[in-house]
């Protein structure tokens, strides 16, 4: 498992890398050569896109999301698990629920045939990474549930 939760960290990373040397080439090339890279904008949407994504598979496994714990802290263990059992429910249900939507969109937009505007890059190629990244996160989300509701870690 860990070994898993590595390599989806080591793609979240990778993307944003990719996506600051994009941005920092464009700003460079803009700003000091009135020039710009083509498809910079889309490509950098893209990668920010993708590893939005891919980082909501890491941090829902290694549980790195914002919470709220007073209710959680001021509680009694059995109380703490109700909790517990709950949000880590709704989690990945909600997480499901996404992957669902977001891999119906990629069939959508390879349908319309949408590509960006000067290098004409078909705009699916992005969602679909950026798909896979939520289906990371569904995998990582069940994992996480499996954990906290059966295995009671």
């Amino acid at each position: 498992m860990n070994r898993f939760v590595a390599i989806v960290e080591r793609t979240a990373g990778y993307f944003i890398g990719l996506l600051a040397i994009i941005t920092f080439a464009e700003a460079l090339l803009r700003y000091a050569f009135n020039s710009h890279i083509p498809d910079g904008f889309v490509v950098g949407q893209t990668l920010q896109g993708i590893a939005i994504c891919w980082g909501i598979a890491t941090a829902t496994y290694a549980d790195r999301q914002i919470t709220v714990d007073i209710l959680h802290e001021m509680a009694s263990n059995p109380v703490r698990r109700v909790f517990d059992v709950a949000a880590y429910t709704i989690n990945f249900l909600f997480i499901a629920l996404f992957g669902y939507a977001i891999t119906f969109k990629v069939f959508d937009i390879l349908a319309a045939g949408e590509i960006s505007a000067e290098l004409r890059i078909p705009i699916w190629t992005g969602y679909t990474l950026a798909s896979l990244g939520i289906l990371a996160a569904v995998g990582t989300a069940g994992i996480r549930w499996w954990q906290v509701v059966i295995e009671r870690r």
